[in-house]
């Protein structure tokens, strides 16, 4: 995973509690994988839309679907 490539926002738990159900099925651009040690923790992403009046979305490892 790196910066540009494109994604697809699957369900999770993690994204519920985030309240971010709404966004699952979307295709998003990743701008910025959020790793630590070499793990991937998720990827701040484009929306082809706004959602929320924004954009860019912290989107957790676990609803990334490459």
């Amino acid at each position: 995973m790196k910066p540009g490539d494109k994604i697809i926002i699957l369900p999770s738990c993690a994204l519920t509690e985030m309240k971010l159900e709404p966004l699952v099925g979307l295709t998003a651009t990743i701008v910025e994988v959020n790793d630590i040690s070499g793990n991937i923790r998720g990827c701040w992403v484009n929306l082809p839309g706004q959602y929320l009046g924004e954009r860019e979305w912290y989107i957790p490892y676990n609803s990334i679907g490459i």
